[in-house]
């Protein structure tokens, strides 16, 4: 991955993000049971990644509780500095930006003026 810029990062992370949004919102549309696994994308800063994740909404909301948390695939945690890992399991990790990308993720995030959960149970 060639150097990119906080807010570039940033950007691409939340692009995905909206992807993922819209997997969880047509999900839980269809009332997919909270612990059915549903393919999510990597949110990492790699504009050409295509890793997909299994996860249930009740693990994808836990990580949308922060506007600054990610999810990402194993491994896809590498730009120095920018990021904490959060949380990290056989599958997937968490990471949280940091500094200016970390403001600019809070920033893009849909959600911020609207913090309710999307899961089945508490679909709007």
């Amino acid at each position: 991955m060639t150097p990119m810029t906080s807010e570039r990062i940033a950007r691409n992370d939340s692009a995905f993000r909206a992807a993922n949004e819209q997997i969880s919102s047509k999900a839980t549309a269809l009332h997919t049971a909270e612990d059915q696994l549903i393919p999510f994308i990597c949110e990492c800063a790699d504009s050409t990644c295509t890793s997909i994740l299994q996860l249930n909404l009740v693990e994808y909301e836990q990580i949308r509780t922060d506007s600054r948390q990610f999810l990402n695939a194993l491994g896809h945690d590498r730009v120095e500095g920018l990021v904490e890992v959060m949380f990290k399991n056989h599958t997937y990790l968490v990471v949280k930006k940091s500094g200016r990308a970390g403001e600019i993720a809070a920033q893009l995030d849909d959600r911020r003026n609207d913090p309710a959960p999307r899961t089945s149970a508490g679909a709007r």
